[in-house]
Order: C-alpha cells, then sequence, then structure tokens
C-alpha cells in the first residue's frame, strides 16, 4: 500500500508540529499555516487527506472547504476533518453540513485522531477497490 499524505491546515505552529509528531510515522505530514500555503501544497503533492483549522487568519477552513467545494472539483473527493477548540454544535454541524468528513475538539486525544484517520482511509480503499 502506498503511503498515504496529509495535508495539516493550522495557523498554530505547535498545532502542526504536535500533528506531524502523530502522524508522522505513519503517514507523509505536509504542513501549512495559511490557506495560501495549502493551494501550493495541494498543487505540489497528491494528498489523500486534509486536517483543517477551521478559525485562521485571511482565510477560514470553511471559506478554504467552500472554495474546494465550488471551484476546485479535482480536489472534492479529499475528505476533510476539522480540528478546532470551538466546539459549539452549530459550528460542527456546519461543517459536516458542508460535507466535512468528521470535526475533532482541541485539545484532543491521539489516538482519536488516528482511529478517524484509519477509518477514512480504510473506506476510501475500499471505494477505490471497487
Amino acid at each position: 500500500m502506498d503511503e498515504k499524505t496529509i495535508l495539516a491546515i493550522d495557523d498554530s505552529p505547535e498545532i502542526l508540529e504536535s500533528l506531524n509528531g502523530i502522524l508522522g510515522d505513519d503517514y507523509d505530514v505536509r504542513l501549512a499555516k495559511t490557506a495560501s500555503a495549502a493551494w501550493t501544497a495541494l498543487h505540489l503533492t497528491e494528498v489523500n487527506l486534509i486536517l483543517l483549522d477551521v478559525e485562521m487568519p485571511g482565510m477560514s477552513g470553511f471559506d478554504f472547504l467552500e472554495t474546494i467545494n465550488t471551484t476546485k472539483t479535482v480536489y472534492k473527493t479529499i475528505p476533510v476533518v476539522f480540528i478546532s477548540s470551538n466546539a459549539e454544535q452549530k459550528v460542527i454541524d456546519k461543517a459536516l453540513g458542508m460535507g466535512a468528513a468528521g470535526y475533532i475538539v482541541k485539545p484532543f486525544l491521539p489516538e482519536n485522531l488516528c482511529e478517524m484517520i484509519r477509518k477514512l482511509f480504510k473506506a476510501s480503499d475500499s471505494e477505490n477497490a471497487t
């Protein structure tokens, strides 16, 4: 099985380093502090999963996902998981309503994140095998 690539987008360098530490042994993790850096990474690398913060300067995670959904059809099939400190149900519902594959509230347990990612990749691999 080819190594999966995860693009983590968060304006917090600490969160990005934490995600890299948690996931880096099992996946090719690309880090982006801004939406524009994330677009560059998407253009340069085949990404299998996006981890996305809700609240970022410049372009919010919702705006980023909306752009994927409306203009970048080639990226529409990439699962997006929001990782945010915002635990409001209306925000979670909005994320899932926009097509996010999941929503994880910071701080989170690494094993919960890893389990969600494994399930998403297993489902994706099953779909691609048929």
